[in-house]
């Protein structure tokens, strides 16, 4: 039995009445809302081609502090900012405010790859040259910065400086490794001797069992508030292993201190995938306007006054 020590989990009291809904956010605005925050800081690391573990710190981060924060005193955009900035600086990779504030402002721009194809564009949008739709100005730059700032602040009293963020990627690759199904002897005309060993034979394995652990950042139970990260490894492990007809000890979970039922709840969970609105259309996000369906997606409007407006509008219904 091992018995991994992590960071406070979130009680089921906290989700269930988050500051967002007791301020008047519905419940699934709250959840469309977390999920473009997931996809924004998503991108924006990897176009700055920062590790998965920052950009996940950064997600979860975000989703710890709206447990304590509602959504209509802490703009999503300017929080998605301060995140991914904070969680640089705790994974070792810290990056300039300039480059986050840029990045964000070329995703949420007519150029980026978020932008609803169906919106009007200006006659010289297609050029090549079209830089100016996210261009940052020097006085921008400096309030966008003093904001991002003034949030990082923020986030880290809401949550008491307490910035641990333990994820599961470490130990699903070590007990793939424990389990024995990453590596075996191949021959190799290569080697005289007879024989190498693939370290990674089985590295669709690997990619596919992380690929779950991404995935769930995404998830609308935002199991990583509410699991171990030893319990998130050993689902992503039980999926990837049947998604590749890989063969298991029997009760193997049990050596990592994992009950069937947790198990069972997590695998439901990873394969209910992500929200993404009424169906499983595209989600394109701008930074003001309204909420708006439209043929094979959805625009989400991230802004201040966008997200009171739709939650009045929900209400009214």
């Amino acid at each position: 039995m091992v018995t991994i020590f992590t960071a406070p989990l979130a009680t089921p009291a906290q989700l269930s009445t988050s500051p967002s809904q007791s301020s008047g956010v519905p419940e699934p605005l709250e959840q469309k809302l977390r999920l473009v925050a997931c996809r924004l800081i998503q991108a924006a690391g990897i176009l700055m081609e920062l590790p998965q573990p920052t950009i996940s710190t950064a997600i979860i981060l975000l989703q710890r502090y709206y447990l304590t924060t509602p959504l209509t005193t802490s703009p999503l955009l300017q929080t998605s900012l301060a995140s991914l900035y904070l969680s640089s600086k705790l994974t070792e990779h810290p990056q300039k405010p300039r480059d986050i504030i840029n990045v964000f402002k070329y995703l949420l721009s007519p150029a980026g790859p978020f932008h609803p194809p169906h919106l009007p564009k200006s006659s010289d949008e297609g050029k090549k040259g079209n830089k100016h739709l996210y261009y940052v100005s020097e006085g921008d730059y400096t309030a966008l910065k003093s904001l991002l700032l003034s949030t990082e602040a923020r986030i880290l009293r809401a949550l008491g400086f307490n910035t641990t963020v333990n994820l599961p990627y470490t130990l699903a690759f070590n007990y793939l490794q424990s389990l024995g199904v990453l590596t075996h002897s191949s021959p190799s005309s290569s080697d005289e001797q007879g024989g190498l060993s693939n370290p990674l034979q089985n590295e669709k394995l690997v990619s596919t069992t992380f690929a779950y652990l991404t995935d769930l950042l995404s998830s609308p139970s935002q199991v990583y508030l509410t699991h171990h990260p030893h319990e998130l490894a050993v689902a992503a492990i039980y999926l990837s292993a049947r998604d590749h007809s890989v063969k298991l000890p029997e009760r193997w979970w049990e050596v990592w201190d994992v009950e069937r039922e947790t198990l069972g709840f997590l695998v439901v969970v990873m394969r209910g995938g992500t929200y993404v609105g009424q169906g499983n259309g595209k989600v394109w996000i701008v930074e003001e306007g309204v909420f708006e369906e439209v043929d094979g997606g959805e625009v989400v409007a991230i802004g201040a006054d966008s997200v009171e407006r739709e939650a009045e509008r929900l209400r009214e219904l």
